[in-house]
C-alpha cells in the first residue's frame, strides 16, 4: 500500500533482473572461454513457458526484497539437469528443520495441498534454490528489508491518510477554537479557558 515502497522494489528487481548471463568455460591454467550457445543458457533464457529469464529474476529479486527470501524450484528427472525452474511465493514455502543446521526439507502448501522437496543432509543440495538475507536471529529464514523499514512505512501511510481525510473535508480543519470578543475590548481567553485549552492539546 505504500508507494515508495512499491516503486523502489520495482526499480531494483527490474535493474537486477536486466543483467545479462554470461556462461565461461574454464579451461588449463586459469584460462576460460565464453560460451554462446549451451543447455544452461537456454534454461536461463526461457525457464518455463510461463515467463522468459527476465521475468523470473525480477520475481525472484522482488520476493527477497519483500520477504526476505526467494525460493527456486529446479523441475526435472532426478539426477539430471533441470527441465525447468519455477519461482515459488516465499508465502507458501516452509522449511522443515534439520540437523546440523541443514533443512530436512522444504515444504510447498497450496490450500490443503502440501509437496515435500527433501535436502541432501550431507551435501546440503535440493531442487530448492533458497536465497535469503541476513536474519541475527533467524536461522533458517531471512529479513525483509521491509520489516525493518516497517515503522517509517507506516509513518508514510498514516500521513498520507490523515491528508486524504483533510482533503475530503474541504481542506478544512475538524475544528476551530472561537473567542467571542467583547465590546470594544479584544478577544481574550479566562484562566479557566486557558487551562482547558492547554491541556487538551
Amino acid at each position: 500500500r505504500n508507494v515508495i515502497a512499491h516503486r523502489s522494489i520495482a526499480m531494483i528487481a527490474t535493474a537486477a533482473g536486466s543483467v545479462p548471463w554470461k556462461l565461461a568455460e574454464r579451461r588449463a591454467r586459469g584460462a576460460s572461454r565464453i560460451l554462446e550457445q549451451h543447455p544452461l543458457l537456454n534454461l536461463l533464457n526461457k525457464p518455463n513457458p510461463l515467463q522468459g529469464g527476465t521475468e523470473l529474476c525480477e520475481a525472484l529479486y522482488a520476493h527477497r526484497l519483500i520477504a526476505g527470501n526467494s525460493y527456486l524450484h529446479a523441475i526435472g528427472p532426478r539426477d539430471a539437469s533441470p527441465l525447468e525452474l519455477h519461482v515459488l511465493r516465499p508465502d507458501r514455502v516452509s522449511i522443515i528443520p534439520g540437523q546440523g543446521g541443514v533443512p530436512k526439507a522444504y515444504r510447498y502448501s497450496i490450500d490443503d495441498r502440501a509437496m515435500d522437496i527433501p535436502v541432501d543432509a550431507i551435501t546440503g543440495q535440493s531442487r530448492i534454490l533458497h536465497l535469503k538475507t541476513f536474519h541475527p536471529l533467524d536461522d533458517w529464514y531471512g529479513l525483509s528489508p521491509v520489516e525493518a523499514a516497517a515503522y517509517s512505512i507506516d509513518q508514510h501511510n498514516q500521513c498520507g491518510a490523515w491528508n486524504q481525510a483533510l482533503l475530503q473535508n474541504g481542506a478544512r480543519p475538524s475544528g476551530a477554537l472561537m473567542v467571542k470578543a467583547g465590546e470594544g475590548q479584544p478577544g481574550t481567553l479566562t484562566e479557566t479557558q486557558d487551562w482547558m485549552k492547554t491541556n487538551q492539546e
